[in-house]
């Protein structure tokens, strides 16, 4: 049995080496760039070979097209294993979906996107009577159109489906593009059919600014605030991602009976507050950051890690995912990352402070 499924979404990044800045694209201008680099995209192929990379056996469950994209997808994520395209499925409803990725060295990036086949998935296209694991993560809904349509009914199926089988449920997102249909749904209505269902969220700041319409400075009094909500729609851990300056943790009551106590010990878990400050590194690029840090974040849970560690390990995972300009190939052994964690790894100075509360 795996201890960690991930499905939803699932592209390929094409990613130009680039030394410019945004404000060198001009209309009608040529610019030079190095050699394109193929990578995983998507929350499926990100996560999931990060989890691979971490020591892990997760299980890939996504959908492609029957093209030429479809098969680069395919060859990128073999590079770590044979055996995580198993369940990967192929379409010929749409191409394969892909991102040009645009990522100048200090600076985040910038993304041209194709859902393609993505905008197809639903509950059909996961073989729940072929695979088990402890964890179900589901990665992208905001481009994914069968699966954000109908207020979440699709995905409420799939977390229904992962709960009767005793899976602790997982979701993460990425921000809608506000002039598309995604940016325009009620994504408040969506959270509340959803997270009721969720066990672990994990959006990031500027991704649940947008959902739940809510606008302002980074504070810990906003943080409280957008976790209240989140924690009010039945979300057992609300965990929100905030670049630079870390990542935060709010739980609600955790009960001997919930799944999360299969993994956690409910005392350690149970209405806490965690930030973990971000860790000092050279960045080279920022594209796949978010999903690395997941797959920290779910490695340690797996292991039944208490709440420091966790989000310790998240944000360790996700500063090694900077380290190299695509989404994976900076991700290490778990072994190799608690290391240099242990070796006093400095961290950089957080807008919303301390260490932790409880």
């Amino acid at each position: 049995m795996s201890g960690i499924i991930v499905a939803g979404h699932t592209c390929v990044d094409l990613i130009p080496q680039w030394n410019g800045k945004f404000e060198d694209i001009k209309p009608g201008y040529l610019i030079v760039t190095g050699q394109m680099q193929f990578s995983t995209g998507g929350a499926v192929p990100n996560t999931g070979v990060d989890l691979k990379r971490l020591g892990l056996d997760p299980v890939l469950i996504g959908k492609i097209g029957n093209d030429l994209i479809g098969k680069i997808t395919l060859n990128v994520i073999s590079r770590d294993g044979d055996d995580l395209a198993k369940y990967m499925s192929k379409s010929t409803e749409a191409g394969s979906s892909y991102t040009l990725v645009l990522s100048p060295p200090n600076s985040d990036r910038a993304f041209l996107h194709y859902p393609g086949v993505n905008d197809t998935f639903c509950a059909k296209d996961i073989p729940f009577d072929q695979i088990r694991g402890q964890i179900f993560h589901f990665g992208y809904p905001p481009v994914m159109k069968r699966i954000y349509d109908d207020d979440g009914a699709e995905l409420v199926k799939i977390f229904k489906s992962a709960h009767e089988r005793k899976m602790i449920t997982s979701l993460d997102m990425t921000m809608p593009d506000p002039n598309s249909e995604s940016g325009r749904i009620d994504w408040k209505r969506f959270l509340s059919n959803v997270l009721p269902y969720t066990d672990i969220f994990l959006p990031s700041l500027d991704e649940i600014l947008f959902m739940t319409r809510r606008k302002g400075d980074l504070t810990h009094t906003l943080l409280v605030d957008l976790t209240d909500e989140l924690l009010g729609y039945g979300v057992k851990i609300a965990v929100i991602k905030i670049g630079k300056d870390g990542a935060y943790l709010r739980s609600g009551k955790i009960k001997k009976d919930d799944l999360l106590a299969n993994l956690v010990e409910p005392r350690d878990w149970s209405e806490i507050e965690v930030i973990s400050p971000a860790f000092k590194t050279d960045v080279v690029g920022t594209t796949g950051s978010g999903d690395a840090s997941i797959a920290g974040f779910l490695a340690k849970l797996l292991q039944g890690a208490d709440p420091d560690e966790t989000m310790d390990f998240m944000c360790a995972t996700g500063a090694f995912c900077t380290e190299a300009l695509d989404s994976t190939s900076g991700v290490k052994h778990m072994r190799v990352i608690e290391e240099r964690i242990k070796r006093g790894w400095e961290r950089l100075p957080s807008r919303i402070g301390g260490r932790h509360e409880r």
